[in-house]
């Protein structure tokens, strides 16, 4: 089967989107290429000629899908097609090379999605080139493609914000009562006796697939999470998973023996200043019993202690804004424990 997007004999076969979803290894596998390939592949053969034979973490579908606000796939891919077949051939080489550029480049992002539209769009030129009447097959072209495309416009992860639950299909949906029926349609691949998954393909829309992927995700419990390291949004079994991989874990526990780190620092300065105020409440304590200390000296040493203690604590603010550091802060308690012996010497 040939995929290079230049002129050559079109693929006259359905190629086909066909995905499985595994939920106890919480994985997806999407295949393209013909029907019968396919099933050659999910049988085991490994010689089976398909364009795209994928496995990926569960969700990643739905999560990585082509959104195309500005409209690119119609600008760059569908429209200089549109304008070749409505050209003379003298034109259509500079228009063709135009669009084969984008498509090729979507075809090389390794993305299953986008290798199967872009292929989908160049073969369906293709195709629309073998009829005398131009005109009326390229009106097919660009409906049967604008169809394809137009999924891309919308929201396909669709879930519940507060509890990541997938939104269950309605059957009440404008799309699917405004849409041809070969748009809704998707074909169900059920067990047999060599494959153990549930396969299901589609052709003309993808709009069935997410609706089926969704729907899955829903009945199975599963919920979209955003991973607090990275932001990706993945897959969990609960609410309770907040991390997406290994990398993102490992990032993690990092940061948390960092910020161990800091908060045993910031504990062992924190724990020195109480230790040097109760040391001072002692000492005061004491010539506080002491018979016969000079009252003004009392008085003086507690209002060095208050001093004392307004200082410590614009220090310690200082050190956790990073304007000073723990050492200096310690050594500055050391040496207020000198000032209060000083002081109570009688």
């Amino acid at each position: 089967m040939e995929n290079q997007f230049i002129r050559h004999e079109p693929c006259f076969e359905r190629i086909l989107f066909v995905l499985t979803l595994d939920r106890k290894k919480m994985k997806e596998r999407i295949l393209i290429g013909e029907e019968q390939q396919i099933r050659f592949r999910l049988n085991g053969s490994q010689n089976a000629e398909v364009l795209c034979d994928m496995t990926r973490p569960l969700g990643t579908f739905l999560i990585n899908f082509e959104r195309d606000t500005d409209r690119d796939w119609n600008l760059y891919g569908l429209s200089p097609l549109r304008q070749a077949l409505h050209s003379n051939r003298w034109k259509q080489p500079e228009l063709e090379q135009a669009a084969s550029e984008f498509l090729w480049g979507k075809y090389l992002s390794n993305d299953p999605l986008k290798m199967y539209v872009a292929f989908r769009i160049w073969n369906s030129y293709l195709l629309a080139r073998e009829p005398r009447d131009r005109n009326t097959a390229c009106d097919r072209f660009m409906d049967k493609m604008s169809r394809l495309t137009g999924v891309f416009q919308n929201e396909s992860m669709s879930f519940d914000r507060e509890t990541g639950k997938p939104k269950h299909f309605q059957a009440g949906s404008l799309y699917f009562k405004g849409a041809p029926s070969e748009d809704t349609r998707l074909d169900i691949w059920f067990p047999d006796n060599r494959r153990t998954e549930e396969c299901v393909s589609a052709y003309a829309s993808l709009y069935p697939l997410i609706t089926y992927y969704l729907n899955r995700l829903n009945d199975w419990g599963l919920c979209f999470r955003q991973c607090k390291v990275c932001g990706k949004y993945f897959l969990a079994k609960s609410q309770r998973y907040e991390l997406c991989s290994d990398k993102c874990r490992k990032a993690q526990a990092l940061q948390n023996k960092r910020e161990f780190d800091e908060r045993a620092r910031e504990n062992n300065y924190d724990l020195l200043y109480k230790n040097e105020c109760q040391n001072w409440r002692n000492k005061i304590n004491r010539v506080k019993n002491t018979a016969g200390f000079p009252a003004d000296r009392l008085e003086k040493i507690q209002a060095a202690f208050s001093d004392f203690k307004k200082e410590a604590l614009q220090r310690k603010k200082a050190v956790k804004t990073g304007t000073a550091s723990p050492k200096e802060f310690t050594d500055w308690l050391y040496q207020q424990s000198n000032v209060i012996v000083e002081l109570t010497d009688y």
